[in-house]
């Protein structure tokens, strides 16, 4: 945006890491970054939250903020999202919108999850009233050329016969291995805060599953959500399944070291499976939307630990990550989607999609894309979205092809109460209560 003269500049970042430390400073784009703009340092460590909303109305007083871009662990997100809101900035933020530490065992803090998120919502409200301002997420799915053309299939069924969603079956699989002793490492995808893999890339494929469904709800009018099944980081640690990889990595000698972990680390999930019952409005049954996430499966990894992960220098590398998953959707007996991906992590994604529909209502009824390149070969990218977002902080215009692609707060309810449902079905599993479910309305 610099190099076609739009008049931005980065004012600050705050991160515990000091950015201008020799071994960040090198690591390109940031040195280029630091060198142009001379950002400001706030060091968020050990601060509450007044407190860092105090060092940032220092700097928002000195030099007016337009808008902040929130990219740390989800737990934090809500500390920012507060002092930007309430300031009027406009504020862009990774998914999950809104999380609370020790979600994953805690009933009070997943219950937080969702007073959060409604009480952010409201405060927007009441913003725009004072000085607008806009919260998007960057959900790139929701922009992607290959979600996007089964979401024109399922809403095309939907509109002229009304047949809506009856089953999403969803089965992610993160191939995220990590030596036992790597779950102790900090950043966005660290354990230490008592939240595990819900909190991560699984908002994606949960708020995917929620823009199908909204797309095509015919009758239902409710959710009945229900975690049949959640294995914690210490449930995994018992068995030899992290010992099997970490053998051929690092040798028979360091592969049965246990490490001291935390016991907010041990409780937080790794995988776990939610069912949600489509209801109507007498609690009839329309169908069955199903996420399974199983984290630990197939690695490409083949190295050990290297320094400038263990010191800290760039944020932890999850080596050997997969992209995996297999999405199977119907909508009764007229259409039927299955997309499927099978990708290492950073190399071009392939994603398949394939639609059957019903004779009676197509001249076409069976058809099949293949996505090469599926992510960056997208018409539209998360940069296209950070770049349109930047605009709408500057009062621009943007294209509406591209700002209906941009997800805000207020599109994310559905997403939120599913994610939400979701902690506070964990928690109450690991505080040993009866078996329950969440009733989350459509309508």
């Amino acid at each position: 945006m610099k190099k076609e003269g739009f008049p931005v500049r980065v004012g600050a970042i705050c991160d515990p890491r000091d950015p201008y430390r020799g071994g960040l400073a090198a690591v390109a784009p940031l040195g280029k970054l630091l060198r142009l703009d001379q950002p400001q340092w706030l060091d968020p460590a050990g601060l509450s939250a007044d407190a860092v909303h105090q060092a940032l109305d220092a700097l928002h007083a000195e030099q007016p903020l337009d808008a902040v871009i929130i990219a740390c662990s989800p737990v934090h997100h809500i500390v920012y999202l507060q002092w930007a809101v309430r300031r009027g900035v406009h504020a862009l933020c990774d998914k999950p919108v809104v999380c609370a530490e020790n979600a994953s065992w805690d009933p009070g803090a997943a219950l937080r999850v969702e007073r959060h998120f409604d009480d952010l919502l409201g405060e927007l409200t009441r913003q725009q009233e004072k000085k607008p301002c806009h919260l998007a997420v960057p959900l790139r799915r929701r922009a992607n050329d290959a979600y996007l053309t089964a979401a024109r299939e399922i809403e095309a069924v939907h509109h002229n016969h009304k047949q809506g969603i009856t089953s999403i079956n969803l089965i992610k699989n993160a191939g995220m291995y990590r030596l036992p002793a790597e779950y102790g490492l900090g950043d966005a995808h660290g354990y230490s805060s008592g939240v595990g893999s819900l909190a991560f890339s699984s908002y994606h494929f949960i708020d995917v599953i929620a823009w199908y469904l909204s797309l095509a709800l015919g009758q239902a009018t409710q959710l009945a959500v229900t975690n049949p099944y959640v294995r914690r980081l210490g449930d995994y640690l018992q068995t030899n399944e992290s010992e099997v990889l970490g053998e051929l990595l690092e040798g028979r000698e360091g592969a049965g070291e246990r490490p001291e972990l935390p016991p907010a680390a041990l409780r937080a999930e790794v995988d776990f499976v939610f069912h949600a019952e489509l209801l109507d409005e007498d609690e009839r049954k329309l169908g069955l939307l199903t996420y399974s996430c199983f984290n630990n499966t197939y690695s490409h990894r083949t190295s050990p630990p290297q320094k400038v992960d263990l010191d800290g220098l760039i944020p932890f590398r999850e080596k050997g990550r997969m992209s995996q998953f297999v999405m199977d959707i119907n909508q009764g007996s007229l259409q039927h989607l299955v997309m499927s991906k099978n990708d290492v992590v950073g190399e071009n994604y392939q994603i398949a999609l394939r639609r059957r529909r019903n004779p009676c209502i197509s001249d076409e009824p069976s058809r099949s894309w293949l996505f090469e390149n599926a992510h960056a070969g997208s018409d539209i990218t998360p940069r296209h979205l950070t770049q349109a977002f930047i605009k709408l902080a500057a009062r621009e215009e943007i294209s509406p092809d591209l700002g209906s692609r941009l997800s805000f707060l207020e599109n994310q309810r559905l997403s939120h109460a599913l994610f939400s449902s979701f902690y506070q079905l964990i928690a109450t599993n690991y505080a040993g209560g009866s078996p329950e479910r969440r009733i989350i309305r459509l309508t």
